[in-house]
């Protein structure tokens, strides 16, 4: 089969791998359509690193199953799209991709797991939900990043009629803003951002204000005076690894926005160390706040309850899905492939959906019966 193969940073080619191979519990899931996320992009530019190279990008997927294991006959069927959260970063930019999924309402196997090596133990499975036919699959992929805004959300939630500060409003911060304003109601959210297009598209969704650090730090600085740390109760960090010498310090700011106790939530993962102020932390009492990927704390099993909750906001128009997805491409488009990796986020984009021609029905092999063990483990650890 067809797969994109990252072979280091900034090194991505299609290139021919050996089609996969249906374990008992696993499900064959032809690729359908995967969208190109911070995740991805932070193993071409070097910011994450997996545990050897090559990978395969790719985890914001929707794809039909062709072939099912035996274990899990009953909880899903061939011919059905299915989405996940969890397992791996990767794999999804091929033609076809195997996974052990976990629904939350369909009984299946049961949830197991393994020590990563990076501080956590991560599930063999994946959180997953069947797609009905109605939902497109470049707006399906959204289901992904919108579990994990929904899992940081549930976990550590704004009050009613809190006063919020989001920063970043890349694809997750759009998702967040939503998500914040139509689930949770909160009284207001403060953007802050360094490209004027994503702060538009912010504006649009119900951002009650938005700011450009690269130019309107004063009026940032001249809030927190006003009000003396009780402009916001509430922060939600969805920026990216940044680098210290890309302007002012966005997280310090938000924190001298908020009031003393208030809550600053942790959602973006970077390999490379970020700086945060202690000080902020200890002269304020700030309650750092985070959704732990280790299952033992949060089980894959409850994130597949909260991807069918991301499924249903989805269907039902209460997140616009839509708005995080600005281009499509053909999976056979390399050079639009490299070029939406290399420019992702540029003039204020967001995601990139990657769509894959008609292929055949199923990959070459039959059902193997295998052990969930050291294949899963090189491909799993993810950093979402």
């Amino acid at each position: 089969m067809r797969a994109y193969s990252l072979s280091g940073p900034g090194r991505l080619a299609l290139e021919t791998v050996p089609d996969p191979v249906c374990g008992p519990d696993e499900v064959i899931l032809r690729t359908e359509a995967v969208s190109i996320c911070s995740t991805d992009v932070s193993y071409f530019r070097g910011h994450l690193f997996p545990d050897s190279w090559p990978i395969v990008p790719g985890h914001e997927y929707v794809g039909q199953a062709v072939q099912v294991g035996a274990a899990l006959r009953g909880a899903v069927s061939e011919g059905d799209r299915v989405c996940y959260w969890g397992q791996t970063d990767f794999g999804g930019m091929a033609d076809y991709r195997a996974i052990r999924p976990l629904f939350a309402d369909r009984g299946a196997v049961q949830e197991t797991t393994w020590y990563t090596h990076r501080h956590f133990h991560d599930s063999h499975q994946a959180a997953a939900v069947i797609v009905p036919p109605e939902l497109p699959g470049h707006l399906a992929t959204v289901i992904e990043p919108l579990t994990s805004v929904l899992r940081a959300l549930l976990l550590n939630p704004p009050k009613p009629g809190d006063d919020c500060v989001l920063l970043g409003c890349g694809p997750s911060g759009l998702l967040a803003l939503q998500v914040l304003l139509q689930y949770f109601g909160v009284r207001s959210v403060t953007v802050f951002d360094l490209d004027d297009a994503r702060l538009a598209r912010a504006e649009a969704a119900g951002a009650t204000t938005v700011l450009n650090l690269s130019r309107q730090v004063p009026e940032v600085e001249a809030l927190v005076a006003e009000y003396e740390d009780q402009c916001a109760d509430f922060v939600f960090d969805a920026l990216p690894h940044v680098d210290a010498q890309e302007g002012p310090d966005a997280r310090e700011l938000a924190m001298g926005m908020l009031r003393p106790g208030g809550d600053y939530v942790v959602y973006g993962a970077a390999g490379l160390p970020q700086p945060i102020s202690s000080w902020m932390i200890l002269a304020k009492g700030l309650r750092l706040r985070a959704t732990p990927f280790d299952v033992r704390a949060f089980s894959m099993t409850r994130s597949a309850h909260v991807a069918r909750i991301a499924l249903h906001l989805v269907l039902h128009g209460v997140v616009d899905a839509g708005s995080v997805v600005t281009s499509r491409l053909a999976f056979e488009d390399e050079a639009g492939v490299r070029d939406a990796f290399e420019n992702y986020g540029a003039a204020g984009g967001m995601k990139a959906s990657i769509t894959t021609s008609a292929l055949p029905g199923s990959p070459s092999g039959r059902e193997t019966p295998r052990e969930a063990t050291d294949d899963v483990r090189q491909a799993s650890g993810s950093l979402l």
